[in-house]
């Protein structure tokens, strides 16, 4: 009965360890190698085996001795992951509180049952928990990744959160007492902690669209003040043309057909021919598509959209703008890294196709890039660096749909799918051309 009763506990603390690297996996993104990931977690591993051993007798209690030796795997999660220190202090600690939390309730419901081989129930419920990652990452993944963005931003307050959790957790689980009146408050502790994620998650999604929508509104600000002006110059220009064709009629009644085609010349030349045209009828994305198309002739960059996007998609339009938006944006940095005498070009269009919408958005670039695996990271500095296409991804998956990323001799592809709720019809859109270049 001894042997079965330290296999069972054994197997339980591996599959507490798993289950905990395994949710670091899920809420953050790593950067380093698979080999280096590897070789720390299995030191780490080791490490914690031998300190184990060493403080068994100093430690009696093994539940502290686990808090002791679990601390160990925060230095491989800040040496794999690219987050910033606050964000995998967060994620660790969150995800130790929460997995000890559950660790606790399952063995207090071992000990109430007291089942013919001890810690057979706290093995069946890290197991439960095991088997929910998948719907922990549909779920849970979102929100938590807000939360590390907003932390990435450095918003460090949120950090003190999972570490009073966890010692809060040190307390508790070195004074239990298997009773049910131990039990009931833990349960209520626990609850009441998921929803305090809950609400901060809440709170700063409900942040992030006020921020969207504020970026939003000043697109839109300024994609209106150009139409107005484009308005204004239309009936400046109509005003005139009267002054203008009597004039050129003059010309050609003396038969002075050389000066009448100066005149034109003179005329044509004298019109500003940058006004930014609508790309789409969705206004949202109309705005902010135009005010990086005004970005790219700022920058010599040729612009090519086709676009199939009708007013109302069922998508949420901080969500479309947040998609399109993290592209252009890095499509206009690549191209801006490209030398002026090389081909620069962006190519933005979409479909509807079996109920997807589908953006295929295209840009040349030096060459240079960084990325791991299929991690890819931006080149600029400070703390939003790689953030933009992670936030793509996670808004793909929100709606179902797929994003995915291609190097081609010289073109950087970025392809993302939106499952729509409802079938739309595709109008006819109009198409922003300039020199063209090779088809993808």
């Amino acid at each position: 009965m001894q042997d079965y009763t330290m296999t069972v506990l054994f197997l339980s603390r591996a599959v507490f360890l798993t289950t905990n690297i395994l949710l670091l996996y899920i809420f953050l993104t790593p950067k380093r190698p698979l080999w280096f990931q590897i070789i720390a977690l299995a030191s780490t591993f080791i490490t914690a085996y031998f300190l184990r051993l060493l403080l068994e007798p100093f430690v009696m209690d093994p539940i502290l001795l686990g808090y002791i030796v679990g601390t160990l795997y925060l230095l491989p999660c800040m040496l794999i992951f690219k987050e910033t220190l606050h964000a995998k202090i967060f994620v660790f600690f969150m995800n130790f509180s929460l997995s000890q939390f559950a660790f606790l309730i399952f063995l207090h419901i071992d000990r109430f049952l007291s089942p013919p081989i001890p810690y057979t129930f706290l093995l069946v419920g890290l197991l439960l928990e095991m088997a929910s990652l998948r719907l922990i990452s549909k779920y849970a993944k979102p929100p938590i990744r807000g939360i590390v963005e907003i932390i990435n931003q450095q918003n460090a307050s949120f950090t003190l959160f999972p570490i009073l959790s966890f010692i809060l957790l040190t307390f508790y689980g070195v004074y239990r007492t298997y009773l049910l009146f131990s039990f009931i408050p833990l349960v209520l502790c626990t609850m009441l902690i998921i929803f305090s994620y809950y609400l901060i998650a809440i709170s700063i999604d409900r942040t992030r669209r006020h921020q969207q929508i504020e970026q939003q509104l000043a697109l839109q600000r300024d994609h209106y003040h150009n139409l107005n002006s484009s308005i204004t110059k239309t009936k400046a220009i109509r005003h005139d043309l009267r002054h203008h064709l009597v004039t050129i009629s003059e010309f050609l009644g003396n038969k002075d057909a050389v000066s009448a085609q100066a005149y034109l010349n003179r005329l044509c030349n004298s019109y500003d021919d940058s006004s930014i045209p609508t790309v789409c009828r969705n206004q949202s994305a109309d705005a902010l598509i135009c005010h990086y198309l005004k970005l790219a002739k700022q920058e010599d960059i040729t612009f090519v959209a086709k676009l199939d996007l009708p007013d109302d998609l069922g998508i949420d339009d901080l969500d479309l703008c947040v998609i399109i938006g993290n592209c252009l944006e890095n499509a206009i940095e690549a191209c801006s890294k490209i030398q002026r005498a090389e081909p620069r070009f962006i190519n933005i269009r979409t479909t509807i196709c079996k109920g997807y919408l589908v953006f295929e958005i295209a840009n040349s670039f030096n060459g240079l890039v960084q990325h791991q695996g299929d991690v890819f990271f931006s080149s600029k500095k400070g703390v939003d660096h790689g953030i933009g296409l992670s936030s793509v991804k996670t808004l793909a998956a929100k709606y179902h749909g797929h994003c995915s990323i291609s190097l081609d001799q010289g073109v950087f592809k970025v392809s993302v799918s939106l499952q729509l709720r409802q079938i739309v019809a595709v109008p006819s859109s109009p198409s922003i051309s300039g020199i063209p270049y090779p088809p993808l």
